[in-house]
């Protein structure tokens, strides 16, 4: 049996050296980490014991020159306040001395005629005064007239309560809302007097204010009238806004443009015509005129339309809608100067001539103003309230109708046949039947 060499034997200075350098490098790598562990922790703490030297060096200088200027400021206000009093003792002894000098003085002749002029002259003056205040109107707590308001050009002032003013405008505002002034009334301050308009406003504060006093306002019934006068006062005052914006005269004067063609009345005509009977009559009237006869002596000779025949068969001036419609179609189909066909109504037979043609002019526009005006105020009154419905999603509870019973039969409303004996005016109603009464039990 053959034995094989162990391979640890032969080959072990060589695995033994593979080892070693595996182990050593291994160790290598550890050491390096640690040391570049090391360098940055000695980095950081570094920085830190830097920055904290740095902020204290900070802190140091800060407060040294705080202290520094401190004690300048100390100092100039100290300096500040000895000046200040040597001035004031400085002025003091001038004015002591000025003093002294008038006490010396006004004993003299000079002294003595300029204090009896100075006490003259405040004599006057009071007595000025006094008249003044004797003239004027009495004054009031508040330092103002009682008779007299502050002149206000713009809004003047009618009124004064508890020391507020009050203003034309808020008169008249008032007044408007309460249906005492019409819409196209302007208001003056003569006017709100005479109708005692200032005196009703003034009251109707002062009840409010009394109202408001004893706490009224908390009221559920108050309150809930109080809030649909503020809804009805902000929902006019939001369409007046809206239909101020809308309707404008380029509005106004825009729809009138683009309705031009419904406002014009299209062609009129000019005509006359002889209505006879039978169209046999009408196709000799027909001849007789193409043969040169007189149209005006044949109308008044043979026409049946006795309104027209007098005047020689004349109609006069008329548009398509203003006739029947054979007569129009006759009519607005011949040109002047020609006759028509003879046509067919329900009053005859019509030999018609028509004498003049002329285009009709639109409708004016002072006289549709006013109806274009409240057309515009309707439909942004319509459009805005459909809007806010819309936005608002509002939804109507409304109550169910109550059913009839199916053998109920409705009430009778039809009017009584007159010869009914029974069938009575209601003042006879109220009298009582006399015929009731006297064929009585």
């Amino acid at each position: 049996m053959m034995e094989t060499p162990d391979k640890t034997g032969e080959q072990g200075p060589e695995a033994a050296a593979a080892l070693q350098k595996k182990g050593g490098g291994a160790g290598a790598l550890w050491r390096a980490a640690a040391g570049g562990t090391l360098w940055f922790a000695r980095l950081v703490w570094t920085g830190i014991v830097l920055a904290a030297r740095g902020f204290g060096k900070f802190c140091i200088t800060t407060w040294r020159v705080a202290a520094a200027l401190d004690s300048a400021l100390w100092r100039a206000v100290k300096l500040l306040t000895r000046r200040a009093l040597d001035g004031l003792a400085y002025a003091g002894g001038i004015a002591l001395t000025a003093f002294r000098g008038l006490i010396a003085w006004l004993p003299t002749r000079t002294g003595r005629a300029y204090s009896s002029l100075f006490g003259a002259f405040l004599v006057v003056c009071t007595l000025w005064m006094i008249d003044l205040l004797r003239a004027s109107p009495a004054l009031d707590i508040a330092g103002s007239s009682s008779n007299r308001a502050p002149v206000d050009e713009d809004d003047p002032i009618l009124a004064r309560i508890d020391g507020r003013y009050v203003h034309l405008s808020e008169i008249e505002a008032a007044a408007r809302a309460g249906g005492f002034l019409r819409p196209d009334e302007i208001l003056t301050p003569g006017t709100a007097f005479e109708r005692e308009l200032v005196e009703s406003y003034v009251e109707q504060r002062l009840l409010a204010r009394a109202a408001l006093d004893e706490g009224l306002q908390r009221s559920p019934s108050v309150a809930r009238k109080v809030n649909a006068a503020r809804d009805r006062v902000l929902a006019g005052a939001y369409m007046d806004a809206q239909i101020r914006d809308t309707v404008t005269p380029e509005a106004v004067e825009r729809l009138y443009r683009s309705q031009s063609d419904v406002t014009r009345l299209g062609d009129e005509v000019r005509a006359r015509h002889i209505l006879v009977a039978t169209g046999e009559e009408a196709e000799e009237i027909i001849a007789l005129l193409k043969g040169g006869a007189d149209f005006t002596a044949l109308a008044r000779e043979r026409s049946l339309d006795r309104a027209t025949a007098p005047l020689g068969g004349e109609v006069g001036w008329f548009t398509r809608g203003m006739m029947t419609p054979v007569f129009s179609n006759a009519a607005f189909s011949a040109e002047p100067g020609t006759l028509a066909a003879p046509f067919q109504t329900e009053f005859g037979w019509h030999i018609l001539e028509v004498l003049d043609r002329r285009p009709t002019s639109a409708v004016p526009f002072s006289s549709v103003r006013a109806p274009i005006e409240s057309f515009l105020r309707m439909r942004t009154i319509e459009s805005s309230l459909r809007d806010l419905e819309e936005k608002s999603q509002v939804v109507y509870f409304r109550p169910q109708a109550k059913e009839t019973p199916s053998g109920a039969q409705p009430p009778d409303l039809s009017d009584p046949p007159l010869d009914d004996p029974r069938f009575m005016l209601p003042a006879e109603e109220e009298a009582g039947d006399p015929l009731s009464e006297e064929t009585g039990p």
